[in-house]
C-alpha cells in the first residue's frame, strides 16, 4: 500500500506538470521522452526510497532491545492454513494481470497470423508492407505495416500514399516498443488510472509525430480532410499504431497548429528543476513527517536502550532518551509487531516427526527513513544455537517482511538504530513454565508490562552507574561495539530471577559476568499484570559494551 501511495503521488505530479506545461506544445519528441522517463521514474522512486540518503549519522548505529515474541506452532499453522483478506486481494490482482496479459498475447497471436497469411512486400527503411484480406484499415506493428488486400475506392488519389507515410513514421520511429512497454505497465497496474493515462497520452504523441511526418507530403488541410473522411473506418487491433485512431479532434488541432517557438522550449528547463525539487522532497518526506507524527504516536510500551560506553574508565550512556533522542517505533506499537510476526511465521517442518522449541535472536537496522536493512542473526557460537537452520531462516524471513517504521532520532536528527528481537518457537502455544511450575508469561501475553522504578531513563542511569569494567580490558578488541543479550524473569514481587545469557559464548567472560551481576543487583520492578492478577514475566535485554 505504501508503494502504491508513493507511485500515485509521483505519477500524479508528473502528469500534472505535463498537462499544465507541455501537452499543447509541438515538441513531440521531447514529450515522448518526458512521458516514458517520468513513468519509469515514478516506479523507481516508489520502489527505491533510498536513492537520495535522508541524512548521514556520524555517530554510528544505536542498539535497541525489543521484548521476546513468542510464535506457537498451532497459532502459526492455523494462520498459514487460512486465507486472509490480503490473500483475496492478491488473487484478484493476479487475475487482473493474467487477463491483461492474455489480451495482449491474443493480439500478438492475431498479428502474427495476419503477417503469415498476407502478401509481404519489402519497403525502403527495413519496413515490410503486408496486404491481408483480414485488414480493414491500415495499421503498423514494429516493422510490419498492414493494409487491406484491395485498394480503397473511397480514398483520394494520393490518400493511400499519405496513409502509408503515416504508418512508416510509426514503424521507423519504433513506436511499437513504447506501446508494448505501456501494455506491460498497464497489465501490472491494471487497476491504476494513471497507468492508462500514460498509455493514452503516449499513443496520442505517437499520432502527432506520424501526422507531422505524413503531412509534409501534402497540404495540411487536405491531410486533415483525409483524417475526417476516414475517422469512422473500422476498429484497430488492440495495441497496434492505427492511422484512424482517435482522438481525432486533438490530432486536427495539433496538425493545424503552428510550431511552438523555440523560446517555449524553456518550459522543459523549468520542468527539470521542478521535478528535481519534487524528487528531493519526496525522498525526505519520511524525515520531514517525523516531527509531525511524533506528537500523535500511540503511547505503547517503549523499547529499552541499554548501551554502555567507556572513556578513561568512566562509563557513560551511548544514548539517553530525551526529546531529541527517540527510538524507532513500529507503527501500531510493539503488540502490532508481535501480531504481524505471529501471523506471518510458518513453523518449519518437523525433523523425525518432532517440532523443535527454542529462541532465535534476530538483529536488524532501522535506517533513517524507517526501512529495514542488514537483517541477521546475533553473534552466537555454534554450540549456543539449539535450533536447526530452518528455524533461523524462518525468523530472518519474517523479520525481513516488517514494514516501514517511524524512524528514530539522535540529537534531533534522524539516525540509524540497530534492534534485536528474540523469537521464541514453542509447539503448544502456551507460555514457558519455571521449575516450580509457576507460569512465566511473555511480555506480549500480559496487559501491564513490568516497569523498572523510574522508567527507562532511570534504568539506563542505573546501568551507567553500576556497570564496572574489568581491569586491562580497554584495549580488548572483543569488547568494542559487542552486544550481549540477557533474559530474566520479573517475579510477582518485582524481584529479578532466572538470569540467562542468550549469546555469551565467544565474549569476554568478565563482561558477561558483569552484565549478570548488574542485572541481578537491580532494585525491585513494578510487576506485570495479567487478567487483573500479578504475573511472572520474561524480559529480554541486550547490553552493548562499547569502548570509545
Amino acid at each position: 500500500m505504501v508503494f502504491l501511495l508513493k507511485l500515485t503521488i509521483c505519477w500524479g505530479f508528473f502528469a500534472l506538470l505535463y498537462s499544465l506545461l507541455l501537452r499543447k506544445e509541438t515538441f513531440f519528441v521531447a514529450n515522448r521522452v518526458y512521458l516514458l522517463g517520468t513513468m519509469a521514474a515514478g516506479v523507481v522512486l516508489a520502489a527505491c526510497p533510498n536513492l537520495i540518503p535522508a541524512y548521514k549519522e556520524a555517530n554510528g548505529i544505536h542498539v535497541i532491545a525489543l521484548p521476546a515474541v513468542s510464535a506457537g506452532f498451532h497459532q502459526a499453522a492455523e494462520a498459514s492454513r487460512q486465507l486472509k483478506g490480503m490473500d483475496y486481494i492478491w488473487m484478484v490482482y493476479f487475475l487482473g494481470v493474467a487477463g491483461m496479459l492474455a489480451r495482449t498475447g491474443w493480439g500478438i497471436y492475431r498479428l502474427v497470423g495476419m503477417a503469415r497469411a498476407g502478401n509481404a512486400e519489402p519497403l525502403p527503411g527495413g519496413t515490410v508492407l503486408i496486404r491481408s484480406a483480414a485488414v480493414t484499415t491500415p495499421f503498423s506493428f514494429f516493422k510490419w505495416i498492414f493494409v487491406p488486400a484491395e485498394n480503397r475506392e473511397d480514398l483520394p488519389d494520393d490518400g493511400a500514399q499519405h496513409i502509408l507515410a503515416h504508418e512508416r513514421a510509426h514503424a521507423e520511429g519504433w513506436h511499437s516498443v513504447d506501446v508494448m512497454l505501456l501494455e506491460l505497465v498497464c497489465a501490472l497496474f491494471w487497476f491504476h488510472p494513471l497507468a492508462h493515462w500514460y498509455r493514452r497520452s503516449l499513443r496520442t504523441v505517437h499520432e502527432y509525430l506520424a501526422d507531422a511526418h505524413a503531412s509534409r507530403l501534402t497540404d495540411k488541410k487536405q491531410y486533415g480532410l483525409l483524417l475526417i473522411r476516414q475517422s469512422q473506418s473500422g476498429m484497430p487491433v488492440a495495441f497496434a499504431n492505427h492511422f484512424f485512431q482517435s482522438p481525432l479532434k486533438q490530432r486536427l488541432i495539433m496538425l493545424m497548429k503552428k510550431h511552438s517557438p523555440r523560446a517555449r522550449a524553456l518550459r522543459y528547463t523549468l520542468v527539470l528543476p521542478l521535478a528535481a525539487l519534487f524528487v528531493l522532497l519526496f525522498q525526505q518526506a519520511p524525515v520531514l513527517a517525523q516531527e509531525v507524527k511524533s506528537a500523535y504516536i500511540d503511547a505503547s510500551p517503549k523499547p529499552t536502550t541499554i548501551a554502555i560506553g567507556m572513556m578513561d574508565n568512566n562509563p557513560e550512556p551511548f544514548l539517553r532518551p530525551t526529546d531529541c533522542n527517540k527510538a524507532p517505533e513500529y507503527i501500531g506499537g510493539m503488540n502490532a509487531m508481535a501480531q504481524f510476526i505471529s501471523k506471518n511465521l510458518q513453523y518449519p517442518n518437523p525433523v523425525d516427526g518432532i517440532y523443535q522449541e527454542g529462541t532465535v535472536v534476530v538483529s536488524f537496522t532501522i535506517k533513517e527513513d524507517g526501512y529495514l536493512k542488514d537483517v541477521h542473526l546475533t553473534e552466537m557460537a555454534a554450540e549456543d544455537r539449539t535450533l536447526p537452520a530452518a528455524y533461523e531462516a524462518e525468523a530472518l524471513r519474517v523479520i525481513s517482511m516488517l514494514p516501514q517504521w517511524t524512524p528514530g532520532k539522535k540529537d534531533c536528527k534522524p539516525a540509524a538504530f540497530e534492534l534485536c528481537v528474540p523469537i521464541k518457537f514453542k509447539t503448544d502455544g502456551a507460555s514457558a513454565t519455571s521449575s516450580a511450575g509457576d507460569q512465566v508469561m511473555d511480555l506480549f501475553d500480559v496487559q501491564s508490562v513490568p516497569q523498572f522504578p523510574g522508567g527507562d531513563k532511570a534504568m539506563m542511569d542505573y546501568f551507567v552507574q553500576n556497570i564496572k569494567y574489568p581491569e586491562n580490558i580497554k584495549n580488548d578488541t572483543q569488547v568494542s561495539s559487542k552486544v550481549i543479550a540477557y533474559r530474566f524473569v520479573v517475579e510477582k514481587d518485582g524481584s529479578v530471577s532466572n538470569i540467562e545469557v542468550l549469546n555469551g559464548a565467544g565474549f569476554d567472560e568478565r563482561l558477561v559476568a558483569e552484565g549478570v551481576r548488574a542485572i541481578g543487583a537491580m532494585p525491585k520492578w513494578a510487576p506485570g499484570m495479567k487478567d487483573g492478577a500479578l504475573a511472572r514475566v520474561y524480559f529480554t535485554l541486550p547490553i552493548r559494551f562499547k569502548l570509545k
